[in-house]
């Protein structure tokens, strides 16, 4: 179960055409959309964090 993992459930709006390039991207590298959403998000915060350092 993700619980487990230590994930936390999170719901998000996103446009029509947002969802549809997400679902294709994922299935493009063989993820799910959340680790898609995930991963995106990780590379986003560690962008963050080097501009700060």
């Amino acid at each position: 179960m993700l619980c487990d993992m230590g994930y936390e459930r999170t719901n998000i709006y996103l446009s029509k055409p947002q969802k549809v390039a997400l679902e294709k991207i994922a299935k493009e590298k063989g993820l799910s959309v959340a680790e898609l959403v995930r991963r995106i998000i990780d590379k986003e915060l560690d962008r963050g964090q080097k501009q700060k350092g």
